[in-house]
């Protein structure tokens, strides 16, 4: 990544992007998916989905969480010794409540374990008033 971290949506180079793009993927199936989904079975109630980035908001909310991570664990010195609580407390929480929530956009997705499926994310119409 470059010094200046930019919002998944907002990288516009494909290269850049795909960089981006594979470090996110690496993250999220290396360290959140082992510790965090892992740990608490996917259900009807806690659903997960293993193709997530195939679903816009889950893509910028775990990138978002992402870049939280890192601006809160990598120089504790800077982001002080709170900084992994902070990220549990203001970031992981929220954002996987959301994700996960029954009604979330993992709603229908791999509620079994074993059962692997995918719902694609629901199109939304955009009106055009210009």
């Amino acid at each position: 990544m470059n010094d200046v971290a930019k919002f998944i949506f907002a990288i516009t180079e494909d290269d850049e992007y795909a960089t981006v793009f594979r470090g996110l993927v690496t993250w999220v199936n290396g360290f959140i998916v082992p510790v965090y989904v892992s740990a608490r079975t996917p259900n009807s109630r806690f659903p997960w989905c293993a193709t997530w980035w195939e679903h816009p908001e889950a893509l910028g909310r775990l990138h978002a969480l992402w870049l939280s991570y890192i601006a809160l664990t990598s120089d504790l010195e800077e982001a002080g010794g709170t900084g992994p609580s902070m990220w549990h407390r203001d970031h992981l929480d929220p954002i996987m409540q959301q994700l996960r929530a029954p009604d979330g956009p993992f709603s229908g997705c791999m509620t079994k374990p074993g059962n692997v499926n995918h719902v694609d994310p629901q199109q939304v119409a955009v009106v055009d008033f210009g």
